[in-house]
């Protein structure tokens, strides 16, 4: 019987699918079958119906392909996972329905054992291939937001190359203790990657930060010290200045400016007669 259910599946491939889109209407709220849904997501459902309806003929059906390219196309579409797992229950009813009516045609061939045993197998298929889609869909978010992370980190430490072996690292708004930390990894990285022998912190568009966050800052400094990279500070608030003084922190070896325009000629001048 296995063969005749997988063959009347498979014959009933295009009424599962319209049967999925009426769920999808009555979503979106859309008079037309096909309207607001896309035919690769459609092609995607039939395809999804082969691949279950073969588990009834074949121990060894592969749904990791297809879920790995759903999950994909769901996470650049930014669909909340809840959305396409709620799509995996409805469907899973609307699948079991059809097998349903082919029992009731075939009642008298079809005992209570095969019934439970094809019902193991559509539910063991269905929770497999949501866990997989799950994994996809999870590594495909953790590495989008590694990148925003990334990109995050750029923007909050922006070192920029302004003359040979000179970059300006301009810092902008409020400096909490986590995005210290954040511009002292940047830092780092991007002064070796650049091959930066000077770096000006610049610290005009900086209203105002703790002690916490001066220490931190003063780290950078003698971290970069440590890679042959010179410091320069400029733009020190009369606030940042009370709040280095008041940490004890020595200063006298890192050369200040008031104003970043002040500091360039002098550093680009000093560059060119060594």
């Amino acid at each position: 019987m296995e063969r005749d259910l997988y063959e009347y599946l498979m014959r009933n491939t295009a009424a599962l699918s319209e049967e999925w889109l009426k769920l999808q209407e009555e979503k979106l709220s859309l008079s037309g079958s096909l309207e607001g849904v896309s035919a690769e997501r459609i092609q995607h459902n039939q395809t999804f119906i082969e691949n279950m309806a073969k588990t009834f003929i074949s121990d060894d059906v592969n749904f990791s392909a297809w879920s790995e390219q759903v999950a994909v196309r769901r996470a650049n579409a930014d669909t909340p996972l809840h959305e396409t797992l709620e799509n995996f229950k409805h469907f899973r009813i609307v699948f079991w329905n059809l097998i349903m009516d082919f029992v009731q045609e075939n009642e008298a061939e079809i005992s209570l054992q095969t019934l439970g045993r094809w019902s193991k197998k559509v539910n063991a298929g269905f929770d497999h291939v949501i866990e997989l889609f799950t994994v996809y869909f999870q590594q495909i978010s953790d590495a989008r937001l590694l990148s925003q992370q990334q990109m995050i980190l750029d923007l909050s430490a922006p070192i920029i190359p302004v003359f040979s072996g000179i970059g300006v690292l301009p810092l902008v708004g409020e400096i909490d203790t986590y995005r210290a930390q954040m511009i002292k990894e940047s830092s780092l990285d991007k002064c070796t990657e650049l091959k930066l022998e000077h770096l000006i912190i610049d610290l005009s568009g900086v209203p105002i930060m703790d002690t916490m966050v001066a220490n931190e800052l003063f780290q950078v400094v003698r971290a970069l010290a440590l890679l042959g990279v010179e410091t320069t500070v400029t733009g020190i608030r009369p606030e940042i200045a009370q709040t280095a003084v008041n940490l004890g922190l020595d200063f006298s070896n890192i050369s200040t400016y008031a104003h970043l325009r002040q500091a360039l000629p002098v550093i680009i001048k000093s560059r060119q007669l060594s």
